[in-house]
């Protein structure tokens, strides 16, 4: 279904009778809501996987208009209200854990849980967040003029390198839901919600009084110190780190991801 905001439409899946609090599952960078296909199927839980604008499906109205991340946290909110969802859990990879931090800064009040894969509370206002936007300027300049190089520049990241070695057949097909995105929406997503441009997130995350579940890949040492930061900020929350796995902990090691999230969500109702 689509649904059409002030600023973009979004699209979104979900399961066809929903009558209990669902799992809405929000992708990272490059992805789409194919992207969460393998987890989906086997879960008992009703669920909702959308694309972020910019990505598959969901596009930005107006590529020269400026575009926020409380703009997404407002159309997100505006489709909860809409299908009548009292509460829901929400499950966000990397950007998405940050859309979804951001979405519970403003509306705590429509969260049962979160289940945060990967993920950041932001940078605080300096050279170095000025720095990410730089750089992220520079790669969406490229994703505008070379797709393809920025493709095969994307694959050589250090966070994803062990993907084909661990998951090969879901490595090639998240590959072909990146290629299938349109350059210009995509271009446009990634500076739009660069951490650069990302709300600094501490003090609403120490107010959050929901169960929290981060969770990381062993050999993410990045973010595995940026899941700590999140765990001494707030009780209700807890981390657990994932053999055989780097960034797409959920690509990587489906099957820990599973488990983990069954426990969360069995000890969130």
């Amino acid at each position: 279904m689509y649904i059409k905001a002030n600023k973009s439409t979004l699209f979104i899946t979900k399961d066809r009778d929903i009558d209990s609090t669902p799992i809405i599952f929000i992708h990272g960078f490059t992805g789409s809501h194919k992207s969460w296909k393998a987890i989906r199927d086997k879960i008992k839980l009703p669920s909702i996987s959308i694309d972020i604008p910019g990505h598959g499906k969901s596009t930005f109205h107006d590529l020269n208009e400026k575009y926020f991340f409380n703009d997404f946290t407002n159309e997100l909110y505006l489709f909860i209200v809409k299908m009548g969802f009292k509460k829901v859990h929400l499950c966000g990879y990397s950007l998405g854990g940050r859309l979804g931090l951001c979405f519970a800064a403003k509306y705590p009040e429509l969260i049962k849980s979160m289940f945060i894969e990967s993920s950041t509370i932001g940078m605080e206002p300096g050279e170095e967040k000025a720095l990410a936007l730089e750089n992220d300027r520079k790669i969406s300049q490229l994703i505008k003029t070379d797709y393809q190089r920025f493709i095969c520049k994307w694959d050589e990241n250090v966070l994803f390198t062990n993907q084909q070695e661990r998951n090969i057949k879901e490595y090639t097909y998240q590959q072909d839901i990146r290629s299938s995105h349109n350059n210009l929406q995509l271009s446009h997503s990634l500076l739009t919600f660069s951490k650069g441009n990302m709300p600094y997130m501490l003090h609403q995350f120490q107010k959050f009084k929901f169960p929290m579940t981060i969770i990381n890949g062993k050999d993410d040492t990045k973010y595995i110190k940026e899941g700590r930061i999140m765990l001494k900020l707030n009780n209700n929350a807890r981390q657990y780190i994932v053999n055989n796995a780097s960034h797409n902990v959920h690509l990587e090691n489906p099957e820990s991801y599973l488990e983990l999230l069954n426990d969360h969500l069995n000890s969130s109702l």
